[in-house]
């Protein structure tokens, strides 16, 4: 079985109605992740059918405000949701919300530690969404390494911060997606530094999609889109690339994910 620790399934139906049976005939557990209480209802009721699942829950830090607040921690008291998360840190792009001043940074904090405070209560995993924050993540990592389970969703830092912050953080799992494929150096090193005991496969679909060869006269930093989103079909090639990096077989590495990724969620199954 495949593992997909991030994906969004009601984003996804948006553009691939029959997204359920490849992920069913595929043979993957995931976990979706939701950001507000009509996601929640509705990526449950797609799911259904399905194959195994479970659901996290997170206010994302691209709209941090606290208007979830309320029906995050319902789900979270009541063993509805088996993560929190996404959520994090993102100073990524020029919208005025985004770009990394003390009063945005304040804001996404108050967000962030609502969150992390309600994952420790519950003593639940969390999985975090960080761009241009790392610093933020090793500030927190006191607290985060508390918790029973850390998911670094599409892990593109360095193979120094990486082994950096999982020293810190021994429950850390670097989650990584189409981009180590495609050639994204900071994330291949890092695949290739951290132990495989602490690497799960992702598609964050529909968000990232797979892209192409490099094209000519582009010295290899230029790759089309292979196709508009990502999805499950995305995950073989993903484990196949894991594998290659690390000098293994795709079957030892799919298994190794798998039993990481279960024993994380063996509460919520």
């Amino acid at each position: 079985m495949y593992i997909d620790a991030h994906f969004h399934a009601d984003d996804l139906q948006k553009i691939d109605p029959g997204f359920v049976e490849e992920y069913r005939n595929l043979g993957v557990f995931g976990l979706a992740s939701v950001h507000d209480e009509a996601g929640f209802e509705l990526t449950n009721r797609l799911m259904a059918g399905a194959g195994a699942f479970v659901v996290s829950f997170g206010m994302h830090p691209q709209l941090a405000v606290l208007d979830q607040a309320g029906q995050l921690e319902n789900l979270a008291a009541t063993s509805k949701i088996a993560a929190v998360g996404e959520f994090g840190f993102d100073f990524f792009g020029e919208a005025p919300d985004l770009v990394r001043t003390p009063d945005n940074e304040r804001t996404q904090r108050k967000v962030f530690e609502f969150q992390l405070d309600l994952a420790q209560r519950h003593q639940l995993p969390v999985v975090l969404h960080l761009r241009r924050a790392n610093d933020l993540l090793f500030e927190y990592a006191g607290r985060l390494a508390n918790l029973p389970a850390v998911i670094l969703h599409s892990w593109a830092g360095p193979a120094n911060e990486a082994l950096d912050f999982l020293s810190r953080c021994p429950h850390a799992l670097f989650s990584f997606s189409n981009s180590i494929v495609s050639g994204n150096k900071k994330a291949r090193g890092s695949v290739a530094a951290l132990p495989l005991a602490h690497i799960v496969s992702e598609t964050d679909a529909p968000y990232q999609p797979p892209r192409g060869e490099p094209l000519p006269g582009s010295a290899g930093h230029r790759r089309p889109l292979a196709r508009d989103h990502s999805t499950f079909s995305d995950i073989p090639a993903i484990v196949a690339e894991i594998a290659a990096i690390k000098g293994l077989s795709p079957e030892s590495v799919q298994a190794a994910i798998y039993k990481i990724f279960t024993g994380v969620f063996a509460h919520a199954l």
